[in-house]
Parts: C-alpha cells; sequence; structure tokens
C-alpha cells in the first residue's frame, strides 16, 4: 500500500512543524452532485483477465430479468471501487479529526474516477478554483 491509501490526507507529518498555518486537501469531500458522473471506461478486451469474465459470466447468470433501464449493473470493479472510496473516506476523517488543520481545500470525491488519467488537465484546473475560493474565504476571517 502506499501513501495515497494509508495516507490519503498526510496531515500527521505537519503536527509538530511550528509553521504559521496548515492547508491540507482532501481529495475525499462529499459528493458534489453537480458534477456529471463521468462513466469508467471498460479496460480494452485484451486487457480483461480470465478470472474477470468468468466472476462477470457468474454475475449475469443471477441478475434478474428485469427490463428496468434504470436499474445499475454493478460490476467487481464497481464493487470493489466503492469500497476503496469508502475505506479512503473514512481514513481521511479520522486523520482531520486527529490532526486539524488550519484550511481545508475540500475536492468532492466525485469528481473523478479513481482510472480516469486522461481527466489530469480538468482536475488540475478543478482544485485550483478550490484552492483560490478557500483561500479567499480563509483571508476574510482573519479580516474580520
Amino acid at each position: 500500500m502506499d501513501g495515497g491509501v494509508l495516507y490519503p490526507v498526510p496531515i500527521a507529518p505537519t503536527f509538530d512543524d511550528h509553521t504559521d498555518r496548515t492547508l491540507a486537501v482532501n481529495l475525499g469531500g462529499s459528493i458534489d452532485l453537480s458534477l456529471a458522473k463521468a462513466s469508467l471506461k471498460e479496460p480494452a478486451e485484451t486487457e480483461r483477465s480470465l478470472f474477470r469474465k468468468s466472476i462477470q459470466r457468474y454475475i449475469k447468470q443471477w441478475q434478474s430479468n428485469s427490463s428496468d433501464e434504470n436499474q445499475k449493473d454493478w460490476g467487481v470493479y464497481d464493487v470493489a471501487n466503492m469500497a476503496f472510496d469508502a475505506m479512503q473516506s473514512t481514513i481521511a476523517r479520522q486523520k482531520l479529526a486527529a490532526y486539524p488543520p488550519d484550511v481545508t481545500i475540500e475536492i468532492p470525491r466525485n469528481a473523478c474516477g479513481t482510472l480516469e488519467f486522461d481527466r489530469a488537465s480538468e482536475m488540475i484546473e478543478l482544485g485550483r478554483r478550490k484552492a483560490q475560493t478557500r483561500i479567499n474565504r480563509a483571508k476574510l476571517n482573519d479580516l474580520a
């Protein structure tokens, strides 16, 4: 496991560093309903493992024959990704509660999928906008 998994908001190392302000970026912020949920791209056929195909066939056998098109077809990847997101969100909340920063920049956890590397520029811009908004708000609070 890397630091991004075990320390999604690496605030603890700054706890005793004697800085004037601590700023944290939480990538597991509250869901933003205004963001369109981007669908995760399926890996290319050659990238799919036989195991994954086998699991998908098994799941399809047990799915209902419902004609409801609004029903979500949960794949193995979807379930694992949701479990991973829940774990990271819980760890982030615990770290922020134990080591509260002076300023927290919250990025909605639904802003981007785990494997959507092609959206890097868009996410960097979102981070810039969120940071500027949060820093301006912190400045206004200091003046009050």
